[in-house]
């Protein structure tokens, strides 16, 4: 019987996930897209896939496909073979063969060079491959799923992903919902987390307040499941109490909340000429009407604009923004 108890949530969204997994883990030689933001919870996906799948036994090996420089990433795939290069001074398998009868995760898979994607593709279909510097074929056998943050079908038609590619790793493609689109399992979550940090870390059992519940509900939670465990996280290991408070979730999540209320109602007016406004111009009046509702706190209109404290910055900057210049606005 299939165990999808790490998947958490009763979100429609969230149900039809399930519904596509309880299909897919009975067919171990099926390739599957896993697709969704950063947080919300992909790499999750591909072990649970593993996990119910007929080949559990076997390895579930892990490969990043991001940040790492292309030659690396070639011989940590294929592996190689004595002599293949400088350094080469033994043998070594790649995760392609290690995960042989397994299931090979390829994490941030957007991100593989073109010439990378060409060997692998035909590694899959032909279901061998050579490692570097050999002249044996490997055989393999490795069921495939890709994680991607990135829009491959935009990536394709900017030429920096192999359609061929895409269609054999979207045999069946699944669609991670960001957590502000499922705010009726946000609670669920944070309870799951609590439980699980408490048994971790050998801590009194906790709850949350009313008033708690609330906040973490209306936060939008950009950083999804991710930063919503890691914001329990914070809040079991600095506080003591039964009942865990808003004081104890972090600044970002509080002040983002506050912020979104303060400025409630408040409306800023933009006149447009008859010969129309630049687009620089109208961000710089958004972004000076809110420094000045934040009485210039950089950190809290960032947030408040949903920007980076850096970009914010730059933007300041560019635009010569300063707290004594008047700028007149229609504020109603």
């Amino acid at each position: 019987m299939s165990d999808f108890s790490n998947i958490i949530g009763e979100s429609e969204v969230i149900k039809r996930v399930l519904n596509i997994l309880e299909r897919v883990v009975r067919h171990p030689g099926v390739s599957i897209l896993v697709c969704g933001e950063t947080g919300t919870g992909k790499e999750v996906v591909a072990r649970t896939i593993h996990q119910n799948s007929a080949n559990r036994e076997e390895l579930f090996v892990e490969m990043n496909c991001a940040g790492i420089p292309e030659q690396l990433l070639e011989s940590e795939l294929f592996g190689y073979e004595k002599g293949a290069f400088t350094g080469a001074d033994h043998t070594k398998k790649g995760l392609l063969e290690l995960a042989n009868k397994g299931t090979l995760l390829l994490d941030e898979i957007g991100h593989m060079s073109m010439r990378l994607q060409a060997k692998l593709l035909k590694a899959i279909e032909e279901k061998s491959f050579r490692r570097l510097g050999g002249e044996k074929e490997v055989q393999v056998q490795v069921r495939i799923v890709a994680c991607t943050n990135v829009d491959l079908e935009a990536a394709i038609e900017a030429g920096d992903f192999r359609q061929d590619l895409y269609y054999r790793l979207n045999e069946i493609q699944i669609d991670l919902p960001p957590l502000r689109s499922r705010d009726e399992d946000v609670i669920l979550l944070s309870e799951r987390f609590i439980a699980e940090f408490a048994e971790q870390y050998e801590l009194s059992p906790r709850r949350l307040s009313p008033k708690t519940k609330d906040l973490l509900r209306r936060y939008r939670w950009p950083g999804n499941v991710r930063e919503l465990r890691n914001a329990i996280k914070r809040a079991m290991i600095i506080s003591d109490a039964e009942v865990l408070e808003p004081d104890v979730i972090p600044i970002s999540v509080r002040s983002s909340n506050t912020l979104e209320n303060e400025v409630e109602g408040r409306q800023l007016v933009i006149p447009i000429p008859q010969n129309g406004v630049s687009f620089d111009e109208v961000e710089s009046q958004v972004i000076g009407f809110m420094l000045a509702e934040m009485d210039w706190n950089k950190n809290q209109t960032a947030r408040v604009l949903r920007i980076s404290y850096p970009r914010l910055l730059r933007k300041i900057d560019k635009y010569g923004l300063r707290p004594e210049a008047t700028v007149e606005m229609g504020v109603n």
